[in-house]
């Protein structure tokens, strides 16, 4: 068998040469490959700043949310803020359960990339009718392997307007509300909404046909396990919200027994919890207003037959008001109203009463407004609301939930009970009081307590023209002024937003 040829050797000047052309090759590569890098990292630069660019504008505005619910709730709780003059501070970390103050080392919220975001608010005149807030917030990036630790903020402003707090607000938007505590239905009852006041100038009363669903049962109480809104076996054509500060994203707020409802008019046939109805927020809308107490006293009238026996309390039969007065009549009550055996006191023009003691109507006495142009204010600033016998009644043809108000944001040490034999039109108002309802009689109009509790099945129709506020009283349109509207001021009411970044 004849051996294979040997094979010819590499020439010795060309041993090497694919070598260096793998090294030139990989050294191309490797350029061309860093330089991508590069540029992938600038971008992913890029891309996470303008993120943050983004987050930074939503936090500033959640910082500004948080300062607006302070100026608009009896001018907040700044205990936990920062306060020199009439500057309030805060620091606050968005985490997922919200803002929460930074001093509290809670845990941040991870926004990507290890990404974590805070808000430095400051209000100034905090404690005026005339705030500004400016919110800033600030992104921070993680240190990956040293280097400088990229930050990126935003500032949000805003300035109020040039004659704030002076206009009636947009006021009573809910139909029952709790500020800190419970709204309970210990059996059942229906509530519902309709309009006195569909067009200007047009006015109408409740008719089940037409009934709404826009009724808001409220309660800010976020820190109780507990249920908030308790339905019972309650009716509700409308919404209920509420907030539970330990489970934030369930409705543990809410709860509601075998025959309780919460509809729309979209509901599903036999659905008896419409969802949808449900509105779960941070912190649930019910306004605040401040008191402005009129000055302008007039004796009340005293002596036989004229509502008082002593010149301080209404505790006789007897008439207030002028249906031609072209401004409402104020009187200093020192001593409160007491009417329990049978008095009679008539409403015939627009009157506010500053009461200093408790207000009694029982047995069968009454305050009655006789006229359209008759309306009531009661600011209760000392002592307890017992509203029984036949209670406020509005005897006009039209008798318009805005005509009677009962309120004070001053009052924190009494209670208020309903419990009148007859319909109520109107407004109770005392957000620092614990209200107890046991009327079995209609009720038009909305409710704000401290706590508010139904004893029995109560029927509440809703007004949504308390949700608008109305002109002065005038003599041309009667029907046009309300009780409910008068003698408060509003929250500033905020304007001219600068947003500025980076």
């Amino acid at each position: 068998m004849k051996a294979p040829a040997p094979r010819d050797p590499i020439p010795r000047y060309e041993r090497g040469a694919a070598m260096l052309a793998a090294l030139c090759l990989a050294m191309v590569f490797a350029i061309s490959l860093s330089s991508y890098l590069a540029l992938c990292y600038n971008s992913l630069n890029q891309s996470t700043r303008s993120i943050m660019l983004t987050h930074c504008n939503e936090l500033a505005e959640a910082g500004i949310e948080q300062a607006l619910f302070n100026i608009n709730n009896n001018g907040g709780d700044w205990s936990s803020w920062s306060t020199s003059g009439g500057v309030a501070t805060a620091q606050m970390t968005m985490t997922a359960n919200g803002l929460v103050l930074t001093s509290t080392n809670p845990t941040p919220l991870n926004y990507g990339n290890g990404m974590t975001g805070q808000v430095n608010i400051t209000v100034n005149n905090y404690n005026t009718t005339a705030p500004s807030v400016s919110a800033q917030a600030i992104f921070t990036l993680p240190l990956n392997g040293g280097g400088t630790q990229t930050t990126t903020s935003g500032t949000i402003t805003y300035g109020a307007p040039a004659t704030p707090g002076t206009a009636a607000a947009p006021l009573f938007v809910n139909a029952v509300a709790a500020t800190t505590g419970n709204v309970r239905f210990r059996v059942a009852g229906t509530v519902d909404s309709y309009n006195s006041n569909p067009t200007t100038g047009t006015y109408q009363n409740y008719s089940a046909a037409v009934a709404g669903y826009s009724a808001v049962l409220a309660s800010q109480n976020s820190s109780t396990f507990s249920a908030s809104v308790r339905l019972g076996n309650a009716v509700v054509h409308g919404y209920a919200t509420g907030y539970n500060g330990f489970f934030p994203s369930t409705t543990n707020w809410f709860s509601y027994s075998a025959s309780g409802q919460l509809v729309g008019p979209n509901t599903a046939s036999g659905t008896l919890i419409d969802s949808s109805r449900l509105l779960t927020d941070l912190v649930p809308y019910q306004p605040w207003y401040l008191e402005n107490l009129p000055t302008n006293y007039t004796s009340l009238p005293q002596g036989g037959g004229t509502v008082s026996s002593d010149g301080a309390t209404i505790d006789q039969s007897g008439t207030l008001g002028s249906s031609g007065a072209l401004a409402p009549v104020v009187y200093n009550v020192g001593n409160g109203i007491n009417l329990a055996s049978g008095q009679a006191v008539t409403i015939q023009g627009p009157v506010v009463l500053i009461c200093y003691s408790n207000v009694v109507i029982s047995g069968t006495s009454q305050i009655l407004l006789t006229t359209p142009q008759a309306s009531l204010q009661i600011f209760l600033e000392y002592g307890s609301l017992n509203l029984g016998g036949n209670g406020i009644q509005n005897t006009s043809a039209t008798p318009l939930p805005k005509k009677v108000a009962i309120m004070s944001t001053t009052n924190l040490w009494f209670s208020a009970s309903m419990s009148q034999t007859q319909p109520f039109y109107g407004v109770v108002y005392l957000p620092n009081l614990p209200i107890t309802c046991s009327m079995t009689q209609p009720i038009y109009g909305s409710i704000v307590g401290y706590s508010v509790t139904f004893t029995s099945s109560p029927t509440i129709h809703y007004d949504l023209a308390l949700r608008k506020p109305m002109p002065s009283y005038t003599t041309l349109i009667p029907l046009q002024s309300g009780a409910a509207f008068d003698n408060l001021s509003a929250p500033a009411a905020f304007s001219n937003m600068v947003a500025s970044v980076p």
